[in-house]
């Protein structure tokens, strides 16, 4: 009696590997070293059709190796395959993510790829082939696999150590975990709003001062006074300056005879536009701020010829006096 349970425990024994080592050796999923076109498009649409099946995407995806040896003809290809199974891997932890769909649609640029590679002419050369693949493994999606830059990193690792801070403080002031996350994203959101209000305040400014400079300097000023410094610009060679200081000579004086309101605000265009009832004001004035905006905002060189045509229409507009309107330097 003892001697039969001694063999039957024998038996017992060496049963166990060998049933262990039979679904080894006749596993379906098991890929060989190297594939052809065929069997490479049969295991992109295996690993197609297993994405759809959350039963079967982890078994899929560990059968996965590094990368796949592609063979086609005398030429050989490497194919990486970590892209596939990071999307593997957030298909199972969040299947409603929209990975799948992105999956699926890498998967089938790589089958239409390959079945493009299979009806190549066979006498297709090497570097053609190769630069091919690199245009496949250049496309957006296979862009990731380069991981973050150092910017990235160094980012994150800021990031990490003001929440490490903030944490530490909260702890000494005995705030809960979630009370405390919850105020460090509002000081974080705050800071944020702060920046951007100021980077906003500091590029209006910038642009109000360059934009209204000269409407800023004319408030202050009457018509006199811009003649005088038109002609002094003048007697100094700087037409700039002339045709600028003409230009709100002009304005002061239309404004000083009633025909515009005091508004230094305005825009030159909106000056033009008051003036429609006044054909003859408008069209002196609308040769002057032609001048003005091509040289003091397009910043275009300007001559004494050009100077001397301004001057001429504040003569008609009534702005210089014979006394006062002496000859342009030559």
């Amino acid at each position: 009696m003892r001697l039969k349970i001694l063999l039957l425990a024998i038996l017992s024994a060496f049963s166990v590997p060998c049933g262990a080592q039979a679904p080894v050796a006749g596993n379906s999923n098991s890929v060989p070293d190297e594939l052809d076109l065929a069997s490479y498009e049969r295991e992109l649409t295996r690993i197609a059709e297993a994405s759809k099946n959350p039963a079967q995407i982890g078994e899929v995806r560990r059968s996965l190796p590094e990368s796949w040896k592609v063979k086609d003809g005398d030429r050989s290809y490497s194919v990486p395959t970590k892209e596939i199974a990071d999307a593997l891997r957030e298909i199972e932890q969040d299947p409603k993510k929209g990975t799948a769909a992105q999956l699926q649609k890498r998967l089938s640029t790589m089958r239409q790829e390959a079945e493009g590679l299979s009806k190549a002419p066979s006498e297709t050369n090497t570097a053609e082939a190769e630069s091919r693949l690199k245009k496949i493994l250049g496309r957006g999606e296979f862009q990731e696999s380069s991981g973050p830059s150092a910017w990235d990193l160094m980012k994150a690792r800021i990031n990490r150590w003001i929440l490490e801070q903030i944490i530490r403080l909260f702890r000494v002031l005995h705030i809960s975990q979630k009370t405390g996350n919850g105020i460090a994203w509002a000081v974080i959101f705050a800071a944020v709003v702060l920046l951007f209000y100021v980077l906003y305040r500091w590029l209006s400014k910038s642009t109000k001062t360059e934009s209204f400079r000269a409407e800023v300097k004319a408030s202050s000023s009457d018509a006199r006074h811009w003649v005088q410094e038109a002609l002094g610009a003048a007697d100094r060679g700087d037409f700039r300056e002339a045709v600028h200081c003409a230009y709100w000579a002009a304005v002061a004086h239309l404004e000083d005879i009633r025909i515009l309101p005091h508004d230094r605000a305005r825009t030159p265009r909106e000056s033009l536009r008051l003036l429609d009832q006044h054909p003859r004001e408008k069209g002196s004035l609308q040769t002057i701020t032609h001048s003005f905006e091509l040289i003091w905002y397009g910043y275009r060189p300007v001559s004494a010829a050009e100077w001397a045509g301004t001057k001429e229409q504040l003569e008609k507009m009534g702005c210089l006096q014979g006394s006062t309107a002496p000859t342009v330097p030559s």
